[in-house]
């Protein structure tokens, strides 16, 4: 890809908004959403300058972009859910070993 985007919250919902006034199905199925953006995808490719081959490896390519903004995404999100899960008080207590070096017994704190 050339040239760097920004994605914003405004566009993004822009974007879903123009799609559910059209068909509010996507409001319960992201997946309808999905088809709808993936259809807009290949509809103006169709345009696209150069061969039928040249086309499929844009889609290709624009394929593997959306994987990978995905993927970004799925970390920023993970990354945001950390910190508030390391806030979460750890049980006190102790584990007894017993013959299983495997095994523990969790006994809690008085």
């Amino acid at each position: 890809m050339s040239k760097q985007i920004q994605l914003s919250s405004e566009l993004l919902n822009n974007i879903f908004e123009a799609i559910a006034k059209h068909d509010s199905e996507v409001q319960q199925d992201l997946m309808v959403g999905l088809q709808y953006l993936s259809a807009v995808i290949g509809y103006f490719a169709a345009e696209y300058p150069g061969t039928d081959k040249d086309r499929n490896d844009l889609l290709a390519q624009l394929a593997a972009f959306s994987v990978d903004v995905a993927d970004d995404r799925v970390r920023s999100m993970q990354q945001q859910q950390q910190p508030a899960t390391a806030n979460v008080e750890m049980a006190k207590g102790k584990s007894e070993p017993t013959d299983d070096p495997a095994v523990g017994i969790w006994k809690p704190s008085n």
